[in-house]
């Protein structure tokens, strides 16, 4: 038996003829005709300033299209959509996809057309008022601090949403909710961009569609807060009344930034009279109230003495 040793000439000859039939094959594959189902965008033109879609429509159309394989294989890079007009619709239109083929819109370059609508078969295109307003942002998110520390605040940014959309969801709408995500072992203020959560049962824009937000996170600090006036609110105009002691120490517990440039002109101390007194009172509590974010308030004493008397009638 006798061995031949292909040349390397020999070689490059035998690739390209495979080469050279691959070719041709594709090119004569590539300009028979052929079906191909793809899925194309559903645009929608509304002029109407006034009058919007109620409810989400499907974002694709599934279209069967027949041409040369080589125009179908481009298909995909080519802006191919179905187009809507629902301008002049008044509260509602029913669509029948199948029998308007010619919605489909093809660019002059490709030489394909449609030979059937596969889905959906059949759309029902319900209109409302259009409404627009900036609606809250809300979040509460599930944080756990390295100990020594507290979160003082979150503050996302923009704090409303523009919301356009059906009126008679648009109306009804009073916050936004950001999607939560938890944090654990936290140690310094941090910013992160989330999405909000969309209602998907209406068909609404949110201007923007994510938020950022900040976390500020800061070390635990305690501070005393002396001097702080007792106040007596909603006391009857015929009365006279006086609290032992009228000023109070606050323990307070917070932020170490929050707390640094804090004083007794940040903190009000009440009692409400006409709530919390009545004849045979020997002490009552008082509510500490603040606009700072703290964690903790406590008043020395806690618990007050009233001298209640009748003012006395001028001469």
């Amino acid at each position: 038996m006798v061995n031949k040793k292909i040349s390397g000439k020999e070689v490059r000859t035998r690739l390209v003829v495979i080469i050279l039939a691959l070719i041709f094959w594709l090119v004569v594959k590539m300009n028979k005709q052929y079906d191909y189902a793809v899925n194309i965008p559903l645009h929608i033109i509304n002029t109407n300033q006034v009058m919007c879609l109620k409810y989400p429509i499907p974002a694709k159309v599934r279209v069967e299209f027949t041409g040369r394989g080589i125009d179908l294989l481009r298909l995909s890079l080519y802006d191919t959509y179905y187009e809507v007009d629902i301008s002049d619709v008044g509260k509602n239109m029913v669509l029948d996809f199948s029998q308007h083929p010619e919605y489909v819109k093809i660019p002059d370059e490709l030489k394909v057309s449609v030979r059937s609508i596969l889905r959906p078969h059949q759309i029902n295109f319900e209109l409302d008022e259009c409404r627009s307003k900036y609606v809250p942002v809300q979040f509460s998110p599930q944080i756990r601090t390295v100990a020594g520390f507290t979160l003082v605040d979150v503050i996302p940014t923009p704090d409303s949403i523009l919301v356009n959309g059906p009126a008679s969801f648009v109306d009804t709408l009073h916050t936004l909710h950001l999607i939560e995500k938890d944090y654990q072992e936290v140690d310094k203020p941090f910013r992160e961009i989330l999405p909000i959560r969309k209602y998907t049962e209406f068909h609404c824009e949110y201007h923007p569609e994510k938020v950022e937000v900040f976390f500020d996170v800061q070390r635990l600090a305690e501070k005393e807060i002396r001097d702080v006036p007792v106040n007596i609110i909603n006391v009857p105009k015929t009365l006279e009344v006086v609290p032992l002691p009228s000023l109070v120490r606050l323990y307070v517990k917070g932020g170490e930034k929050v707390l640094a440039d804090a004083t007794a002109k940040d903190f009000q101390v009440e009692i409400d009279f006409s709530r919390d007194w009545h004849p045979g009172t020997t002490r009552v509590k008082a509510h500490i109230k603040t606009d700072l974010k703290v964690m903790y308030m406590e008043s020395y004493p806690a618990e007050f003495e009233l001298i209640v008397q009748k003012k006395k009638r001028r001469k």
